[in-house]
C-alpha cells in the first residue's frame, strides 16, 4: 500500500514536470445528464433518496452491463486491501444480492445505505465522514467529499482492489476508488476509478494510467417503510 501511494504521488509530480506519460479513457460521458449538481453545505453530493439496485447504463460501452449496487458494495465488504474491513478486523453485514432498491440517508457527518429486498426488509451499511483524529480504529467505513470533474463527489476510503509490484527496473502499484455522484436528473452515478503507476529506478520517467468506469442508477419516486 505504501509503495503504491508513493509511486502514484511521484508519477503525478513527474507528469507535471513533463517527465512521465499519462493515459486513460475519456471522463464522464457528455450524453448523460450533468453531474454538476448542487452540493450540500459540506461539499458532498446530495444523495438522499431511493434508487434501483440495477443499473441502467455503463460508460464506456465496452464495460458491458453495469453491476448492481449490491455487487459494488459487496466488493468493498470483501476487500483485503489496507483500507478494507478485514485489515481492521471488522466485518460488514451480508448484503442481499437480490435487493430490489437501495435507500441513502445523509447527515452532515454520516451516511446510511440500506439495501431493501422485495419484502421490504432492509440491510443497512453505516459510513462516517472523515475527520482527522489520532485515535482512528478503522477506515473501512470512512468517506470524504471533494470536487472531481467539476462536480461534488463522495469518495469511500475502502478500496476494493489494490496492488504493488517491484523489480530491478521499476516499482509501481495502483488501486481502485469508489466514488458516488448525483446527476441533475436525479440519478445516482457510480465512478469506479482505477489507477496504475510505474516509476523507473534508473531513468527519470514514469507511466501513469487511469481508467474511469461510470454506472448510472435510476431514482425511484415511491418509498415504503423498511422492515428491520
Amino acid at each position: 500500500m505504501r509503495v503504491s501511494l508513493a509511486a502514484t504521488a511521484l508519477c503525478l509530480v513527474l507528469v507535471q514536470l513533463g517527465c512521465a506519460t499519462s493515459s486513460g479513457n475519456p471522463p464522464y460521458p457528455t450524453e448523460w445528464a450533468s453531474i454538476k449538481s448542487m452540493p450540500t453545505p459540506e461539499g458532498c453530493p446530495d444523495l438522499q433518496g431511493t434508487y434501483s439496485n440495477q443499473g441502467t447504463a455503463s460508460f464506456p460501452p465496452e464495460a458491458g452491463e453495469p453491476p448492481s449496487l449490491a455487487d459494488i458494495f459487496m466488493a468493498m465488504a470483501r476487500s483485503k486491501t489496507a483500507t478494507g474491513p478485514a485489515t481492521w478486523r471488522r466485518s460488514w453485514p451480508t448484503i442481499p444480492s437480490e435487493s430490489a432498491k437501495v435507500s441513502i440517508r445523509q447527515t452532515p457527518d454520516s451516511m446510511t445505505i440500506t439495501f431493501i429486498d422485495s419484502a421490504d426488509r432492509g440491510t443497512p451499511l453505516s459510513f462516517r465522514r472523515y475527520r482527522f483524529t489520532l485515535s482512528e480504529d478503522r477506515v473501512d467505513d470512512l468517506f470524504s467529499c471533494r470536487t472531481i470533474y467539476d462536480a461534488p463527489t463522495l469518495r469511500f476510503f475502502n478500496e476494493p482492489v489494490s496492488h504493488t509490484r517491484a523489480s530491478i527496473l521499476a516499482i509501481g502499484g495502483g488501486g481502485t476508488n469508489i466514488n458516488l455522484l448525483k446527476s441533475v436528473d436525479g440519478s445516482l452515478v457510480v465512478n469506479w476509478r482505477s489507477d496504475d503507476a510505474t516509476v523507473s529506478r534508473f531513468v527519470l520517467g514514469s507511466d501513469y494510467h487511469v481508467e474511469d468506469l461510470w454506472y448510472r442508477y435510476s431514482r425511484l419516486a415511491a418509498e415504503r417503510p423498511v422492515k428491520e
